[in-house]
């Protein structure tokens, strides 16, 4: 039975720090925000958070799956922890920012696996047909060309983007 109400309390903290982390991205403030123009990025102490955390665990997993004979759980925890941080490494630098302006706006436009990748587009406000959420819980614009842009809710500001969709596209439906 103590196990049951150790399993139940680590879902309930889970369940806080997410809501958390959504509620303060939601009401910080964008990187920046002046008229008619802004930027969004996710927060740097959360990746830099994850991608140390995550690498030390790595280490320590390795470090163990050396020493226990049979270590192959070890061996897994250590794969999964370096994709995390891996995944999350890019997140410490601007590449993964999402600008906007008066003609529209530009960020990060592919996947690559559960995360962003590298390439990046531009799509003026009235290219922007639909919004949606993916899979991995990315939420993008996409363009009648089927081109997209994306963003997260670990993202500081976001809301003020999600405002200003309203604003420029009064019409579009947010899907997020």
């Amino acid at each position: 039975m103590p196990n049951f109400w150790g399993r139940i309390l680590a879902i309930v903290i889970t369940v806080l720090v997410l809501s958390g982390l959504v509620w303060l991205g939601n009401k910080s403030k964008p990187v920046m925000l002046e008229e008619g123009q802004g930027a969004i990025r996710p927060g740097r102490a959360s990746a830099w958070f994850t991608v140390i955390v995550g690498s030390l665990m790595c280490i320590g997993a390795l470090w163990i799956s050396a020493l226990v004979p049979n270590g192959s759980g070890a061996l897994a925890i250590a794969i999964f922890t370096a994709a995390i941080a891996g995944f999350m490494a890019p997140s410490v630098t601007s590449i993964h920012a999402v600008f906007w302006n008066d003609k529209g706006i530009e960020g990060p436009a592919k996947l690559f696996g559960p995360t962003l990748g590298r390439a990046r587009t531009e799509i003026t406000w009235t290219e922007i047909v639909k919004t949606g959420k993916t899979v991995t819980g990315y939420w993008y614009v996409e363009s009648s060309d089927r081109r997209r842009v994306y963003w997260s809710y670990l993202y500081k500001g976001y809301g003020e983007l999600i405002s200003e969709l309203q604003r420029r596209c009064p019409s579009l439906q947010l899907r997020f």
